[in-house]
């Protein structure tokens, strides 16, 4: 089974081009952990996810494994996502 992810907008404000680049990496890569460990359904679909309040003074890498959690919850239909 092959899993396709699109993010047409990811908007966090403040920080850097350079730590928006890092979050997207870190976003990426632990997606891709997370797709190894189990797949969601088969169509799952989710339009818009609210984050909720990222990890105050956390790094880009922090960050993108916090985003990443999310939407894979969102997509496993997560009570909690």
């Amino acid at each position: 089974m092959k899993l396709n992810f699109h993010i047409g907008k990811l908007s966090i404000d403040g920080g850097s081009r350079a730590d928006g680049l890092r979050t997207g990496e870190a976003l990426r890569s632990h997606l891709t952990e997370l797709a190894r460990r189990g797949l969601p359904g088969r169509d799952a679909s989710v339009d818009r996810i609210d984050a909720g309040v990222l990890p105050a003074g956390g790094s880009p890498e922090r960050t993108g494994r916090h985003l990443a959690d999310r939407i894979f919850r969102s997509l496993k239909g997560s009570s909690d996502a």
